[in-house]
C-alpha cells in the first residue's frame, strides 16, 4: 500500500486500497535517479477474487490491470487474511494476526484498533525519509485519535474510517441498543488536522450505470454491478498509472497490487474453481490475486509459483527503501530480489488463522493444509452455472455464512493444495502420519499469541454519531 521515491534527498510513498483506495505519494513530480530508492505504489482492491480479473480468464474485463499484471510478475500463491481488517494489520504491521490480536473486524461500534505499539509500514518508511500518503478505506480503528492514519504514520489522509460506505454519499449506517443511526464518514486528516470532507458527489446507490452495461450478456444483477465496479476500478489504476507517468515518476516505481480477501459470491464477486469466499478459510477466501509490476524487475512477464503472505509485503518495502531489514521484529521475509529475479522463495509455511478463543485453526508448511474446527464451504462456479440463486431475497446469505453447521466436535481436514488447489480431495483419513506432523507444526505455530482484540467486545453506543457532530470520528474511546 505505499508508494515511495527519493529525489534531491528527499523521498515519497503511496498507499492505495481499491475498491478502497489507499496511496502514498511523491513530494514533487520529477524523475528520481535510478540509484536512488523507488516509488512505491501499493493498491489494495477490496473483496476482489480469484475469478473477476481478466488474468485469470475471468468474464470481467481489466484490461489494465492485465497489462500490469502480464508485464511484470504475477503472483500465484499470494495469500491474504479471509476478512479485510486483518489482512490490512498484517500489511501494517508485518505480523500475523495472531501476533497482532487483529483475528476479526475492527468494527465501527467497537472501541478496538491496531495496537499502538505496533509501529506501521507508514512510519517505518517516514524513519527512511519517505513521504506517505494514504487514500480510501482505513479500517484499522478509529475510536481514539491514537488509531488515526495521520497517527499511524500518514502525512495525509483522504477517505474514510471504517469498513465500508455509500461511495458517492460517503454516508453509512450503525445499530447499537436499538438506536439506529446514519452518518458521514468521509475525511481528509493532515497532521493534527481533521476535516470532515462534506462531498455528496453524486445520486448513484451504486456504480455508475455506463460500467455494468459493459456487461450485457451478465444477467445476475448482483454479479453484473460487481463486474461494472471492478471495470471502474481497472480504469481508475490505469488513471493513475498514467498520472505517474505524466509526473515522471513511473521509471522508478514499483506497483504492487492485491486483495485483501476473497470474492463475497453472493454480492458478485467469485474465487471459482477454488473452494469458498471471503469469511471463509478455504483457498477461496484466503488465495488472493496480486501483482508486481515497473521497470525495476529484472525479470518480468512470468508467474510466480513461490508462497507470498500479507506480512511479507512489509519487509519487501523496507528492502525496496534501503533499510535494515535484518532489525525488524515481524513475522514476514523480504521478497523483492526473489520476485525480481524469480528466486525459490524463503516462505515455506504460515497460519491461515490461529484462534485459541474459538478453537479453529488453519496452517500451510509445504504443500499440506491443515484446517481444523472450520466451517464447511462449497464451490461457486459464476452465474448462470451456479446453482445458487442469487435472486432469492428469502435466502439470507449471511446467515448462511456465520451458521453453516460446525459440529460439536471440529472436523480436521487436511490437503495437499499443492496437487489438490481446489480443496476436493481431504485426506486427514489417509494419511495419517502426514497428519500427525501437521498437528505438530501446529502446536509450534499457537506460540506466542495475542487473543482477539475486537471480536469479543460488545458494540458500543459510545460511538454512536448524533454525540460526535453527525460523523464518524474519534473521541470515544
Amino acid at each position: 500500500m505505499l508508494l515511495s521515491r527519493y529525489k534531491y534527498g528527499t523521498k515519497a510513498i503511496v498507499y492505495i486500497s481499491l475498491l478502497l483506495l489507499l496511496v502514498f505519494t511523491s513530494r514533487d513530480g520529477q524523475a528520481a535517479a535510478s540509484a536512488t530508492p523507488p516509488h512505491i505504489l501499493f493498491i489494495v482492491a477490496d473483496d476482489l477474487g480469484w475469478n473477476d480479473v481478466g488474468w485469470h480468464g475471468s468474464e470481467i474485463r481489466t484490461p489494465h490491470l492485465d497489462e500490469l499484471a502480464k508485464s511484470g510478475v504475477i503472483l500465484d500463491h499470494s495469500y491474504v487474511q479471509p476478512i479485510c481488517s486483518p489482512t490490512r494489520s498484517s500489511i501494517m504491521s508485518g505480523k500475523f494476526v495472531s501476533h497482532t490480536g487483529i483475528q476479526s473486524l475492527i468494527s465501527a461500534t467497537k472501541p478496538c484498533g491496531l495496537p499502538t505499539n505496533i509501529t506501521t509500514i507508514a512510519q517505518q518508511l517516514k524513519g527512511l525519509g519517505y513521504d506517505t500518503h494514504a487514500i480510501g478505506k482505513w479500517h484499522q480503528g478509529y475510536c481514539k485519535e491514537e488509531y488515526t492514519p495521520s497517527k499511524r504514520g500518514f502525512d495525509t489522509f483522504y477517505g474514510y474510517y471504517t469498513g465500508a460506505e455509500e461511495y458517492f454519499t460517503h454516508l453509512r449506517s450503525d445499530t447499537v441498543d436499538s438506536k439506529r443511526w446514519t452518518a458521514l464518514d468521509f475525511h481528509y486528516d493532515h497532521g493534527d488536522e481533521y476535516t470532515n470532507v462534506m462531498d455528496m458527489n453524486g445520486t448513484y446507490s451504486a456504480v455508475p450505470p455506463e460500467y455494468p452495461d459493459k456487461y450485457p450478456n451478465i444477467k445476475d444483477k448482483n454479479r453484473k454491478t460487481f463486474a461494472g465496479m471492478v471495470s471502474a476500478l481497472d480504469e481508475a489504476v490505469g488513471n493513475v498509472t498514467d498520472a505517474w507517468k505524466k509526473r515522471g515518476l513511473f521509471n522508478n516505481s514499483v506497483i504492487i497490487f492485491t486483495t485483501d480477501n476473497g470474492g463475497l459470491v453472493h454480492a458478485g464477486g467469485n474465487n471459482y474453481p477454488l473452494r469458498g469466499q471471503k469469511f471463509t478459510l478455504w483457498e477461496g477466501g484466503t488465495r488472493g490475486v496480486a501483482f508486481v509490476s515497473g521497470p525495476l524487475l529484472n525479470k518480468t512477464g512470468y508467474v510466480y509459483p513461490g508462497l507470498v503472505h500479507a506480512v511479507d509485503w512489509y519487509p519487501t518495502l523496507v528492502e525496496l527503501a534501503g533499510g535494515a531489514v535484518q532489525d525488524l521484529d515481524i513475522d514476514g521475509f523480504p521478497m523483492w530480489s526473489h520476485f525480481s529475479n524469480n528466486v525459490t522463495s524463503p516462505r515455506t509455511s504460515f497460519p491461515y488463522l490461529i484462534d485459541n478463543e474459538t478453537k479453529t485453526f488453519a496452517i500451510r508448511v509445504g504443500a499440506w493444509k491443515l484446517m481444523i474446527g472450520v466451517k464447511n464451504n462449497s464451490w461457486y462456479p459464476p452465474p448462470p452455472e451456479s446453482t445458487v440463486d442469487f435472486t432469492d431475497n428469502d435466502h439470507n446469505f449471511d446467515e448462511e455464512l456465520a451458521n453453516t453447521a460446525k459440529p460439536k466436535k471440529p472436523i480436521v481436514h487436511l490437503f495437499n493444495v499443492d496437487d489438490d488447489p481446489t480443496e476436493h480431495n481431504d485426506l486427514a483419513k489417509s494419511q495419517p502420519e502426514q497428519l500427525a506432523t501437521m498437528m505438530k507444526h501446529l502446536e509450534d505455530m499457537k506460540h506466542p499469541y495475542v487473543p482477539d482484540l475486537c471480536g469479543p467486545l460488545p458494540r458500543t453506543s459510545k460511538a454512536d454519531t448524533d454525540m460526535h457532530g453527525g460523523v464518524y470520528t474519534h473521541g470515544w474511546c
